[in-house]
């Protein structure tokens, strides 16, 4: 029989989620050195990490990992120039905006506000209005839109659309129809 040296260890010191209580075994002794040699390592490591962290909540590794989340002075930089960018094209396509929506006339411009700034459906406008027909409150938003999309296109603010949207179809061609005389008999 071989007789080689063993080492008893107790697991619940190396592996304490997996082993909650005291659960001996023994081993070979290069295994268990193993064991022992690993285990030294990653509480060396915890406890370097432990000793250097700066922050008052525990967090291991937050220095390392802020160094990743900071912005450089470039970056920063870049933001702040496209962030005024986007507000200067904004500013200026308002402006656009209340320069176009004068030539609208008060009823489209009325309508126009009830349905894309308040939100209101063309039923609930229609209804605010004393009006019996909705389709005439659609009609209306529909050529407040078709105007405001004529003018930035004049201007030329805006590309024109190679298709038409939804809410600017126009209405279908009349039918024509033959008119029949009555034969006399």
């Amino acid at each position: 029989m071989d007789k080689r040296p063993m080492k008893t260890i107790n697991l619940k010191k190396y592996y304490y989620p997996l082993y909650e209580t005291d659960t001996f075994i023994e081993l070979p002794d290069e295994i268990a050195d193993a064991i022992v040699e690993e285990w030294r390592t990653d509480h060396n490591s915890e406890q370097r990490l432990w000793s250097h962290t700066y922050s008052m909540d525990y967090s291991p590794g937050l220095e390392y990992h802020l160094l990743y989340h900071a912005l450089s002075a470039e970056d920063t930089l870049l933001v702040e120039e496209t962030r005024r960018e986007q507000e200067e094209a904004q500013e200026l396509m308002l402006q656009r905006l209340r320069e176009a929506l004068v030539t609208l006339t008060p009823t489209q411009a009325r309508r126009l506000h009830a349905r894309f700034v308040k939100g209101k459906k063309y039923r609930e406008i229609a209804e605010d209005e004393g009006i019996a027909s909705v389709s005439l409150v659609t009609n209306t938003v529909r050529d407040a839109i078709l105007k405001l999309r004529k003018y930035f296109i004049k201007h030329g603010w805006m590309e024109p659309l190679k298709e038409d949207a939804i809410c600017t179809k126009k209405s279908p061609p009349k039918r024509n129809r033959k008119k029949t005389s009555a034969k006399k008999s």
